[in-house]
């Protein structure tokens, strides 16, 4: 198999493991553990093994996929990656604030629950340290 197929089947199964990740999240916080399912017990430890397997698989996957490491700079992209990594920490730093000062978010009759800006947070503070990892990157 050639390189560029072997890049796109990466990209392929980093989005399946994505749709595994969230259906592990819906799975945990649905309230439908623990459950026996064809003879394999699920209970709260073993979806958390299987989380923390999938945001490793997945961070491997898009390396691989989309060549991180082997991406050219240019002086344009270097000042996208900063504004964007500033505009990312604010947003972390809005999740925080509302687990932090228990602030509701209502939509409609949906009160956002708290979980979700937990993981807001652990992710749009990822996002903020990769755009200032590329950013400074030469």
């Amino acid at each position: 198999m050639r390189k560029a197929a072997l890049h796109e089947v990466a990209k392929l199964a980093s989005g399946l493991v994505l749709g595994d990740f969230i259906f592990g999240l819906w799975f945990y916080f649905g309230g439908h553990l623990p459950m026996t399912f064809w003879g394999i017990s699920f209970t709260e430890q073993n979806v958390i093994g299987w989380l923390l397997f999938d945001v490793v698989l997945f961070a491997i996957l898009v390396h691989y996929g989309w060549r991180l490491s082997m991406r050219p700079t240019v002086s344009h992209e270097r000042k996208f990656h900063m504004v964007a990594g500033v505009v990312f920490a604010l947003v972390a730093l809005l999740h925080l604030s509302r687990i932090i000062f228990g602030w509701n978010f209502v939509i409609g009759s949906w009160n956002a629950p708290y979980w979700l800006n937990g993981l807001g947070t652990i992710l749009t503070a990822f996002l903020a340290f990769t755009s200032f990892h590329f950013g400074k990157k030469n």
